[in-house]
């Protein structure tokens, strides 16, 4: 686990460690661990790491194609079940002519990969091809920002397991984009791409109170309200002509989950049982939207508040959105853990938290996706996934606390830090834009 460090001491645990001048936090954050490959401050391509990505992403096409059967009834990914559930293709607007337990993004991807490839093989193929180029694209951006440490991302057991399970991919690839141009001070922009990434999946959504609260904090006001009118705005737009054309059926995908249970991935299932709390049937519903809706508002509300009081990092905020959430909801899909595996890029996390975080992904997947294929059984799940649900909270809480339990910008004054570096390479410098300085929109 990260541990307290001198700031003026390579961050403990950091995979690769930070150059010598780089500041950090007392969590063994550093506000800028990471450097790309660059000769003579030039960028080289990273081939080696985008064939690996590449190899990956060839892996799991191959063990999701190895268990398409039925002509897509029967697969690992929810791409060709959806298809084939609802109907959706031409002439089947989502929303409109079909309903959709998905957010408006999502629809849409499916009602324009269908339209490309009307099957379920072929709607899961495009959709399949189109994330995996958007995993390439950002692993070079990762190992651009953060050199050796994008391997996490390249090689991780998330991207090897869920990259093609939906849409998750969409949404990472626009929360990461908007995250960096909030660091660029680009706040239209990155209020768009964030609603843009909450059309698609709810949770980009979420970094929005915190990080205009963060940019009011730091005094740039009308930065903030930019970045909060612009991801409302690129919202709603995304989702008022479904909502004008058919109301319930833009509706649908909310009254779906709020009909659902705690599930057995969640924390919130087993302490439900383990309390005498219902579980099933429509109190159960009733009381884990209860429960988890005051969970997230609190959690939220927390982390606006500490976000502004102690100017953490954007990114470290972003991360605390996203586990918090993940943490609060009375459901858990395996998926959820591909939201978070760009944090432990650009975030210097230990190695070892990294790794635990990957295992306990893996033994979970295989749990549940091995029961819902006949391969373990209902016995073995109940004595294994409560004891993998226990050790994946305690590694989601781990992070959350890591991110947050210090300001980075507290730590040292100066502005000016130097990147880690290859000895053979010039030094490159960082300027952090003082609060309010370099306001771009």
């Amino acid at each position: 686990m990260t541990r307290s460090i001198d700031p003026q001491t390579p961050t403990a645990g950091a995979w690769p460690p930070p150059g010598p001048g780089a500041r950090t936090s007392g969590a063994g954050l550093a506000i800028a661990p990471c450097r790309g490959s660059s000769t003579n401050g030039r960028h080289r391509f990273p081939v080696r790491m985008v064939l690996a990505a590449t190899v990956m992403l060839a892996l799991a096409f191959a063990i999701q194609i190895a268990v398409f059967g039925h002509g897509g009834h029967s697969s690992l990914s929810d791409l060709p079940r959806v298809f084939l559930h609802r109907g959706v293709g031409s002439g089947a607007l989502p929303y409109v002519d079909r309903v959709l337990e998905y957010p408006v993004g999502s629809g849409v991807l499916l009602y324009l990969a269908a339209l490309v490839a009307p099957s379920a093989l072929g709607v899961f193929t495009v959709t399949a091809v189109t994330a995996g180029a958007l995993c390439l694209v950002i692993t070079v951006v990762l190992e651009r920002r953060c050199g050796a440490r994008a391997w996490r991302w390249a090689i991780g057991t998330p991207l090897l397991l869920f990259a093609f399970q939906n849409w998750d991919v969409f949404a990472i690839a626009a929360t990461l984009a908007a995250l960096i141009a909030f660091e660029q001070r680009r706040h239209r922009l990155a209020g768009a791409l964030l609603g843009v990434g909450a059309a698609v999946k709810l949770f980009p959504g979420l970094l929005i109170p915190p990080l205009v609260a963060l940019r009011w904090a730091e005094g740039e006001r009308r930065g903030a309200r930019r970045l909060a009118v612009s991801s409302l705005t690129v919202f709603a737009a995304l989702n008022l002509p479904f909502a004008i054309a058919n109301r319930s059926g833009w509706w649908w995908p909310f009254a779906f989950q709020s009909q659902r249970n705690a599930t057995w991935g969640s924390l919130w299932f087993w302490a439900y049982r383990l309390v005498g709390a219902p579980v099933h049937g429509p109190s159960g519903a009733r009381f884990a939207n209860g429960v988890a809706l005051v969970a997230l508002l609190g959690g939220l509300a927390w982390l606006t508040v500490r976000a502004a009081r102690k100017h953490l990092d954007p990114m470290a905020v972003a991360a605390a959105a996203v586990t918090i959430f993940i943490l609060a909801n009375k459901v858990y899909s395996p998926t959820y853990d591909v939201w978070l595996v760009v944090f432990f890029v650009v975030l210097p996390l230990s190695r070892r938290l990294w790794l635990a975080f990957c295992a306990v992904d893996l033994a979970v997947c295989l749990t549940v996706y091995g029961y819902f294929h006949g391969v373990d059984s209902g016995a073995f799940v109940h004595a294994v996934l409560p004891w993998l649900v226990l050790g994946r909270t305690g590694i989601l809480v781990w992070l959350l606390y890591t991110v947050t339990r210090r300001p980075i910008a507290a730590m040292e004054p100066e502005h000016v830090v130097h990147l880690d570096r290859d000895p053979h390479l010039p030094v490159l410098a960082h300027t952090v834009t003082p609060a309010g300085a370099g306001e771009r929109g």
